[in-house]
């Protein structure tokens, strides 16, 4: 009944990840064209985040006091107008620029998508429909890095923005077609000022800065092994970019077949459980990765484990963010997400300061370290927020 409503949603929250990771294997590229250091090319990564996570913040909220519809569709438009001029830069700086354009946009769809889902399903459906929106973002992260690989070696880099842009546009016009625009809800003249007092409910909400703080750390992880694994691959090993993406793109392939069981699971044995399961799993991965001596062949089965141990991980960490507060979902994800994703945009930066003197290793220890803390702090959260008792499976689910 509910599907052709999350059609469009799932496209929408896809185009994000594949956005942000998927320009990983082409910083390497984008620093040798332009003559510039890696690090310094990372910064198309930090910030694509940074007005990601500030606009966050705040467009839940906005969301919720204004329009849903016309709030997500501006931010179709803003995303692929940031796809658009990303391809048309000359120069790093431009493409800087455009990043930030981009990343308002993101910044409009991820939360409210996310609780848009929410509302959308009956609430005994959620954990399901979750597991159906990591595999969303799953398909962006596999088919970002491995897109932006083939599309930069048979086309230049540039197309892969456009071919963004296309996506975010479809995705808009499909959106406005099922979710019809209905009648204007009666509001204050100044409803701008009820923003402010939503997020700071949301803020104090139990256990959302908790949960909040274990995607965070959990996106570090993710984020900084991905990275500099490209960088080790790239600068160090001389692989082309497709093969790259390639590597990097099987994590998210290993997702797009595990979101939805753990999704399953999750309403069966408890979420709490299938997410420590899905940290277990990435630990194990990175500390396997830290051990061995590196093959493509090993590194490629390496990284669809890890794969699967965080894909069981943020289907059951999203759950948690959703449900946290049904009253207040659409501020409370906006928080969630915007804490989130600055895991994203910090790590980069935390974790080059273990990369330029130490090493892939160290980077490799360093989200082992990550992955642990994000399991204390998410355990430490659901608590906060339900109690020690609630995460039983329910009856007859």
């Amino acid at each position: 009944m509910y599907l052709k409503r999350l059609i469009p949603l799932y496209l929408g929250a896809a185009i994000g990840p594949m956005g942000g990771i998927g320009i990983v294997p082409l910083i390497p590229v984008l620093a040798g064209k332009w003559s510039v250091e890696f690090t310094t090319a990372t910064l198309a990564i930090t910030l694509y985040l940074v007005p990601f996570i500030i606009i966050q913040v705040f467009s839940g909220s906005i969301a919720q006091v204004f329009d849903v519809r016309k709030t997500l569709l501006f931010g179709f438009s803003v995303y692929a107008l940031g796809g658009i001029l990303c391809g048309l830069s000359p120069n790093l700086w431009a493409l800087l620029g455009s990043r930030i354009v981009q990343g308002i946009g993101a910044g409009f769809l991820t939360p409210i998508i996310m609780a848009l889902i929410g509302e959308v399903v009956p609430e005994r459906h959620v954990g399901k429909a979750i597991g159906g929106l990591g595999v969303a973002y799953t398909v962006g992260v596999t088919l970002g890095p491995l897109f932006s690989g083939l599309i930069e070696v048979h086309m230049g880099w540039s197309w892969f923005f456009y071919f963004l842009a296309s996506i975010s546009i479809l995705s808009g016009l499909f959106y406005r077609a099922v979710f019809p625009a209905e009648a204007p809800v009666p509001r204050e003249a100044d409803a701008t000022r009820a923003v402010l007092p939503l997020l700071r409910r949301a803020l104090g909400q139990p256990g959302v800065m908790l949960v909040s703080l274990g995607a965070f750390t959990l996106f570090i992880a993710f984020i900084g092994i991905m990275t500099f694994t490209a960088d080790h691959l790239k600068t160090n090993l001389h692989l082309p970019s497709d093969r790259v993406g390639a590597l990097l793109s099987v994590t998210g392939l290993s997702g797009i077949f595990v979101s939805p069981v753990a999704g399953l699971l999750a309403g069966r044995v408890g979420r709490m459980k299938v997410f420590l399961a899905g940290t277990l799993i990435a630990f194990l991965a990175l500390g396997a990765m830290s051990l061995v001596k590196y093959t493509y062949p090993l590194y490629f089965t390496l990284f669809m484990t890890l794969g699967v141990g965080t894909a069981t991980a943020w289907t059951t960490l999203n759950t948690m963010g959703v449900q946290l507060s049904v009253a207040l979902r659409k501020p409370v994800t906006s928080l969630y997400n915007a804490v989130k994703f600055s895991g994203y945009a910090l790590a980069p930066v935390l974790l080059a300061v273990l990369y330029a003197p130490m090493g892939l290793k160290a980077v490799q220890w360093g989200c082992m370290g990550a992955v642990a803390v994000s399991s204390a702090l998410a355990v430490m959260g659901d608590r906060r927020a339900h109690g020690p008792g609630r995460d039983q499976a329910p009856p007859g689910r």
